[in-house]
């Protein structure tokens, strides 16, 4: 299917992939779009409009990127854009989304956090990244958008170095854990629901956390 969204005056293509994660209300999806734009560079609740911001001069991370939803709207905000996820099918869709929307900042790689994590400490080597110039970013804010059982532990552990984290959440309890878990080293600046499914207990909910 293919599908378009209006995002900040802008209208981005979409190809979804049948028995691929999508976000399923377009109108509700476009709200968590224009949120995450204005959170990537805003600590201030009250500025809601993404066109009223600067983007930043440095770079953007984020993981779970799936077929570009975030990553497409995102990329405009920063430098360059680092996006992973570890389905081979969700990364082809990303990289042929990418292309639809003429976006030439954003390098997509299969790769797992863990795996990310000892590429950028370690300078470990993958064949699946062997394009990828891993010293070139200056990664300053992640994204993240992980399934309802949150991050974990590891993950939790390898985002709590970024300055900015945006958190992009499909089950309020495991954003809570996560939350409990980042205290120590950043606090919530921005939170905001999104009700995806009216009428049902399922809630989407987005936090901004800065660095103390």
């Amino acid at each position: 299917m293919h599908e378009e969204l209006t995002v900040d005056n802008k209208t981005l293509k979409y190809k979804q992939l049948e028995g691929g994660f999508t976000q399923p209300n377009a109108f509700i999806s476009v709200k968590m779009l224009e949120w995450a734009k204005n959170a990537c560079v805003s600590d201030d609740s009250g500025n809601e409009e993404s066109n009223n911001t600067q983007p930043r001069s440095d770079d953007f991370l984020e993981l779970y990127c799936g077929n570009g939803n975030f990553t497409i709207a995102m990329a405009s905000m920063f430098r360059k854009v680092l996006a992973t996820e570890v389905s081979k099918v969700s990364v082809a869709a990303c990289k042929e989304n990418l292309l639809a929307n003429e976006v030439e900042n954003v390098s997509v790689v299969r790769l797992s956090s863990e795996e990310l994590t000892l590429a950028l400490d370690e300078g470990k080597q993958y064949e699946r990244a062997k394009d990828i110039d891993f010293e070139s970013f200056d990664l300053k804010t992640v994204l993240v958008d992980p399934p309802r059982a949150g991050m974990g532990p590891e993950v939790t552990q390898f985002v709590s170095r970024f300055p900015r984290i945006v958190y992009i959440s499909c089950n309020p309890e495991t954003l809570a854990e996560d939350v409990r878990a980042l205290h120590k080293t950043h606090v919530v600046k921005r939170f905001a629901t999104f009700d995806q499914f009216p009428y049902t207990p399922h809630l989407e909910c987005g936090a901004l956390l800065v660095a103390k």
